[in-house]
Parts: C-alpha cells; structure tokens; sequence
C-alpha cells in the first residue's frame, strides 16, 4: 500500500506526530492531489490545545487552505487532469444539505450532521503568495454576501488582523470605500501606505462606544452614514460596544455582516435597527462562486497578493518542522505576515 507523511494529532494534550498514513486512491468524483504549500492559521495551536475548542475527530491530520498539483483524478473526470494547479478550499458542504458545514482540518462547525462529514471522508486536512487568497476570501464572503457594490462605504473592524486585512484589500478590490479601524496605529499606518488610496480611511477605535461611533460618522463625512459593517471581532471581545458603534455609524437600509469569532450573546441597538431599516446578516465563511470571482479579481489585477499586497514577512518550514511552524505562526497574527507549510 502506498503511503505518505501527515502532520497527525492524537491528543489535545500532545504534540503532532509526523507519520506515513495509507495514501489515499481517487474514486468517482474524486481527485488526488500533492500538497505543495499549505497555509497556516495564527491560531493553529490554540485549536491543537483547545484553547479555541473547534470540534475535532481525533486522531486525524490537521490542515488549512493550500496550493497543490492534481496527482490522480476518478475515472468520471473531464477536465481535471494530472501535474495541473489547484487551490484547495477548506469549506465542505454536504451535497444533499448545504447548511451542513465543516471546514476540514480544522474544525468541525456546529451542525450536528457536519460530524458525519468530519468522521469519514473529510477527516483528514493538508498541512507563497496563493496561499494567502483564503485571508481575502472569508471576508470576501462577508462582503459579496451583503452585495457590496462600487462607490459604497464599508466599515471593517477589527481590520488590522489576518481576516480584517483581508477584508480592507478585498473591498477596495470591489470599487468599495473602505474605513479601516482597529487599535494599534501603527497597523493602522501600514494599511494606509499598502494601499496608497484616497478610498482608504483609518480610524483608531478606543473601546468606548460613543467616541467610537464619533469616529465612525467623522469618518464616513456625510450625514447619510455607511453602507456595510463588517464585524470581525476575535473571540477575545468582552462585550458589544465595538458592534454598537459599528451599527450606529450605518444609514438607513445599511447592512452589517457577522463574521467574527464572538461566541456569546450580544447586545443591539434595537430601536436604531428598526427605525433605519438595518439589516444583520451572519456569514460563516464562503461558497464555491466567491472563489471563481475573487480568483478572476486576482486575474485581472483588481486584488494584489504577496508583496504587493502587503505581506512583509513570509515564512516556509517543511513538515518535519512542524512545531517550529506553528510557534512562528502565533506570532505572525497580524496582516503582513503568513507562514506557509511546504511537504
């Protein structure tokens, strides 16, 4: 039986193990692919240890979004074909139920028919510049979902972070004009010199939510507030002030699109809602068309990555070196910097 290397886990409590595990053979709709580099999550550890608690079927190989070559295809493919480039997506639907999510390698999401996705064929993930699309498309997601259109205002916070980073390229990539808020200035001033536009606003947000929501409206410059929130708040955030601000700042018919890792319960500005018309909107991250259209943004040259779009410090291990990765990882969480796994 032919077999190859996999980043495997056993325990929470345990290091990966590195082992050869049975190679897999391509079935009908099958293709088999050979990873080349795969990207790396800042908090790839914290899911490891349970920190961050995502479902997971141990023992089984962890994984992200990656950039690989087809190796075999199934006998029903037509256009697949051996040595040819792919980007593999993390995010499973279920074919007789897309409702059912999980994203492979890494967690399970709450559905509870997505174990049976994780418990069986989806059980085992992967562990350069394409590897960074998934930063641009879970936001990405976000955005197209609420239908963001040229010339409209979006706010994104947090959006100096891997996700938030993200968001602020993918939106001016989409003719939107884009108020980019987090806390550290000096992320702040880094997005600003990235992009290099007059359609990129900043805005460093206090944790107050009346100075914030100020700032927001100074911000948008104009009485008729913004289009889109998008909220991406990390699973750290204690309370709702920074949503608040968020939705205060929209206008009437605005649109504010969850897509953070807030687990709690949260409090809302009822009657504003109401009265203005907003709509929230949750988004758990993408589809199969966000993919196709933000690849042709990457065709075009609307969407820069690598250098151009503002990764500063890259990092590649191999996957004896797994450990290592995952450690430069945590420390590279904010945009700018990405670690690439290479088999």
């Amino acid at each position: 039986m032919s077999t190859h290397k996999a980043a495997v886990i056993h325990a929470r409590d345990k290091p990966l193990v590195v082992e050869n595990v049975p190679r897999p053979v391509a079935s009908t709709g099958d293709a088999i692919v050979r990873i080349l580099a795969a990207d790396i999550v800042p908090y790839m550890r914290e899911v490891i240890t349970n920190r961050r608690p995502y479902p997971l079927s141990i023992p089984m190989t962890l994984g992200n979004t990656a950039i690989a070559r087809i190796h075999e295809v199934g006998p029903d493919c037509v256009t697949l074909t051996p040595g040819q480039l792919v980007f593999c997506d993390i995010t499973i639907r279920a074919r007789d139920n897309p409702a059912v999510t999980m994203l492979y390698g890494i967690h399970g999401a709450i559905h509870p028919a997505a174990q049976k996705l994780m418990d069986g064929v989806w059980r085992n993930g992967t562990i350069t510049d394409l590897c960074l699309l998934t930063a641009y498309l879970v936001p990405f997601g976000g955005l197209a979902e609420v239908d963001v259109k040229p010339g409209e205002v979006v706010i994104v916070a947090p959006a100096t972070g891997r996700f938030g980073g993200g968001a602020v390229g993918a939106a001016l990539a989409m003719g939107a004009t884009v108020i980019a808020a987090g806390r550290n200035r000096a992320a702040l001033d880094k997005l600003e010199h990235i992009h290099g536009t007059q359609r990129l606003t900043t805005v460093q947000i206090t944790g107050n939510e009346a100075t914030d929501t100020q700032s927001f409206q100074t911000a948008v410059g104009h009485p008729e507030g913004a289009n889109v929130y998008l909220d991406l708040s990390p699973p750290t955030i204690k309370d709702s002030s920074l949503l608040v601000a968020g939705i205060r700042a929209l206008g009437s018919f605005g649109r504010c699109v969850l897509m953070g890792g807030h687990l709690g319960n949260i409090q809302l500005p009822y009657g504003e809602i109401m009265f203005k018309g907003i709509r929230i909107q949750g988004r758990f991250m993408y589809d199969r068309p966000h993919v196709l259209r933000l690849i042709q943004m990457v065709r075009s040259g609307l969407l820069a990555l690598g250098e151009k779009g503002g990764v500063t410090h890259s990092e590649e291990f191999g996957l004896d070196e797994i450990e290592r990765a995952l450690d430069a990882a945590e420390k590279l969480s904010g945009w700018g910097g990405q670690v690439v796994l290479k088999p």
